[in-house]
Formats: structure tokens, C-alpha cells, sequence
């Protein structure tokens, strides 16, 4: 088994123990569960070039998901309105597509209400996790789509919709639902398979939970300033694309490893949400390289006499969802020398953040360019040094 795939299992059953677990012993009662069967039917999103002229771009899919309601019995249930958390699978089927292959997978859940008329309700849900079986690029079996480049994809699920009561028990949906699957450039090429569907729910209510009415006048949470150090990893796929690129197979090139540590200070504004600066230093091995053609074949070489490092200044935004923090920030490496096949000086990273203790905490997130190319997946692991109440 390939290490990014035990990585992705490995973080994935992190969330899911946290969520499962995450209230009192006696909040696990049965009827706190809910479970719903989904099916979509839609297509392809065209956003490459290998795919504007691929013909069967139709595709259906099924989920059958496990829910639990939360009922404000801690304070970030009713800041989020008492939102869904739990788990799913699913399996895609692109019918007469079949050289995409039948990706299956699971996830993690995350479902909450944004408003509610009587009966009817306008939800949102989105799913993170892992899929397998996805058909790659793959040269020499000409087999030619440039989306997905392994066999082991991040699942992405967005979906908004209407969902009627129809009883105490039973809910039905109609939600329109967006897909993705890539790897973060792991492997290359990764341009991403995109895909547009309708879905049709029915979720089953063993009890529905209504939230826990109190007289208690709400009091904001103690707000924080946070000082964290880290350390992170990844490994990326990097392709030629120099002089004598054709004499070459498509795509052919090196893997390299990135590494670094950073810090960050962060300042809790509300309930919700907090801000702050980062700086770090990373290793980046295909900053460090180059390549060649000669006789065509590739060769690898050192770009610098010696190692460099880069440093990097990343404004970082937070939000907040009990012990899940959401980071997004927009960083640049002020330093850096680029070349004319190097990637921009500024970068993008977004990631899940969860505090395993009060002080130690992991990390893992999509470090990208251009806001919508993924450079690699990135691992981290941190420790909170001091953290203080913001004075009043």
C-alpha cells in the first residue's frame, strides 16, 4: 500500500474517532443515529482539454451515509446549528464511460441547516475522504486522460438542497452536488475529474433530537491568542516540460520530497473565527533540481551548489468548529529565484487542523498555485507554546 494512502486512511479514521466520540458516554444511545441512501445522476464537468471531447461523460452514483444528531449539548453545536457529523460510502459509476474505472470510497460528513421553513428545510453538506479504483493515466496502454493520474484519489463532496418531514421519521432531499477526485499532485498528471450531479435523499429517523432548552443566558466563549510551532512533510510528482520535452513520454519525470517548519501566531476575534501571520522555512526538492534531455533521455541534476531553503511570510484566516479548525491562508516565498519552469513565488494552502490536546494538534492540507493547482499534500504535526486570554 502506497505511504499517501495510509496517510490518507490513517487521517481519515483520526476524524471519524473524533466525531464519533466526541460527546459524553451517554450521548451514544442508538437513537441519536440517523441514516440516509442517496442517488445522483449527472456529469462531467469538461475542464481539460482531454476531456472536452470525451463522449460519455454521464455518470451515477450511491451513498449510503451514517448521521448524528447534535443537540447543543456543547457550545460549537449551537453556534453551527446543531449540524449532522458522521460518516458515508459511496461508488460512482460512469456507465458507458468505462475507461474511467469505478472509484469507490468513504468519507467524512458534515451537514447543517441554513434555514427552515415549518417542514421544509434548506441544507448544505460537505463530505471529505478517500477513494480507490480510479483507471490513471497511463502511456503505455494509451490510455490518455490527463485528470487523474493514481488509482487513490481525495474524495471532495459539496451538495446544497431542500429536504422535506415527511412524518417524524422520514426526511426526502433534492440536492444538487458537486464531486471531485485528484491527489494533490502525488502523481502527475492530476488536472482533476470534476462532476455535476442531481441527488435525491431519504434520510431515516430513528428519534429526531431536539436542542437542549435552557434558561442560561449565552456567555462567548474565552477568546485566545495562540502561539504554534510545527513541522510538515510531502512528497510531489514534477513532469519535464523543457527543451526536447517530445522526444520524451508524456509526462515523464521525478518525484521529490518537501519538508520544513513553521510558526503561527493567531488572534481569536470571535466565537468562530480567528486571524494571524506565519512564517516557516521549506525544503523543497524540485526547487533544488533540474532537468535535462539528452539522446532522449531525462536526466536530473542540482540546481544550486548547495541545498536551499525557503522562507515564506503566509496571512492565515481560521475557523473554528469545536476542536476541527478550517486554516486558509495566501503565502508568498519572498526570496525565491525562479526560473522559467519553476512555480509562482506565491502560493495557496488550505487544511484540516485538529487539537488532539490542548497543546498538541495535526495537520493535513493542500498546498497550491494559481488558486487552483495543487502543488502537494502537506503533513503536519504541532505544538501550541503559550497561549493566553486576549485582555479585555
Amino acid at each position: 500500500m502506497p505511504v499517501f494512502q495510509r496517510f490518507y486512511i490513517f487521517f481519515i479514521l483520526l476524524f471519524s474517532n473524533a466525531f464519533v466520540f466526541s460527546q459524553e458516554n451517554d450521548s451514544l444511545k442508538p437513537h441519536r443515529w440517523a441514516f440516509a441512501a442517496t442517488g445522483e445522476y449527472g456529469g462531467i464537468i469538461p475542464t481539460n482539454e482531454s476531456l472536452n471531447f470525451y463522449r460519455h461523460k454521464a455518470f451515477s452514483g450511491y451513498n449510503v451515509q451514517f448521521l448524528k444528531q447534535t443537540d447543543g449539548s456543547r457550545d460549537w453545536e449551537k453556534l453551527y446549528n446543531y449540524p449532522q457529523i458522521g460518516f458515508g460510502v459511496f461508488a460512482l459509476d460512469f456507465l458507458k464511460g468505462k475507461d474511467m474505472g469505478s472509484p469507490y470510497g468513504f468519507y467524512g460528513i458534515y451537514n447543517a441547516r441554513i434555514n427552515q421553513w415549518n417542514r421544509l428545510k434548506w441544507m448544505y453538506g460537505i463530505n471529505f475522504g478517500i477513494s480507490f479504483n480510479s483507471n490513471y493515466f497511463d502511456f503505455d496502454n494509451q490510455y490518455y486522460n490527463i485528470s487523474i493520474g493514481s488509482k487513490t484519489n481525495m474524495y471532495i463532496g459539496l451538495s446544497t438542497g431542500l429536504h422535506y418531514e415527511l412524518d417524524e421519521h422520514f426526511d426526502v432531499g433534492l440536492n444538487l452536488k458537486f464531486n471531485h477526485l485528484s491527489n494533490g499532485a502525488t502523481k502527475i498528471p492530476n488536472k482533476g475529474l470534476n462532476m455535476a450531479a442531481g441527488q435525491l435523499s431519504l434520510i431515516y429517523y430513528p428519534e429526531r433530537i431536539k436542542p437542549i432548552e435552557t434558561d442560561t443566558v449565552y456567555k462567548a466563549v474565552e477568546r485566545y491568542n495562540t502561539l504554534e510551532f510545527s513541522v510538515f512533510g510531502g512528497r510531489k510528482d514534477s513532469f519535464y516540460q523543457g527543451e526536447n520535452r517530445f522526444d520524451l513520454k508524456y509526462y515523464e519525470g521525478y518525484e521529490y520530497n518537501v519538508f520544513g517548519a513553521d510558526a503561527l501566531y493567531m488572534h481569536q476575534y470571535s466565537d468562530k473565527s480567528a486571524y494571524g501571520l506565519g512564517v516557516g522555512i521549506t525544503y523543497d526538492g524540485e526547487y533544488n533540481h533540474t532537468s535535462y534531455v539528452q539522446d532522449s533521455t531525462l536526466y536530473e541534476k542540482k540546481r544550486f551548489s548547495n541545498d536551499r531553503m525557503l522562507l515564506s511570510i503566509i496571512p492565515t484566516y481560521r475557523l473554528m468548529i469545536g476542536k476541527l479548525y478550517v486554516n486558509i491562508g495566501a503565502g508568498v516565498y519572498p526570496f525565491k529565484k525562479t526560473r522559467q519552469y519553476d512555480k509562482d513565488i506565491f502560493f495557496q494552502k488550505i487544511g484540516l487542523q485538529y487539537q488532539i490536546t490542548d497543546r498538541l494538534f495535526a495537520s493535513f492540507g493542500i498546498n497550491a498555485y494559481n488558486f487552483h493547482i495543487a502543488n502537494y499534500l502537506e503533513w503536519k504535526l504541532g505544538y501550541t507554546i503559550s497561549k493566553k486570554k486576549n485582555r479585555k
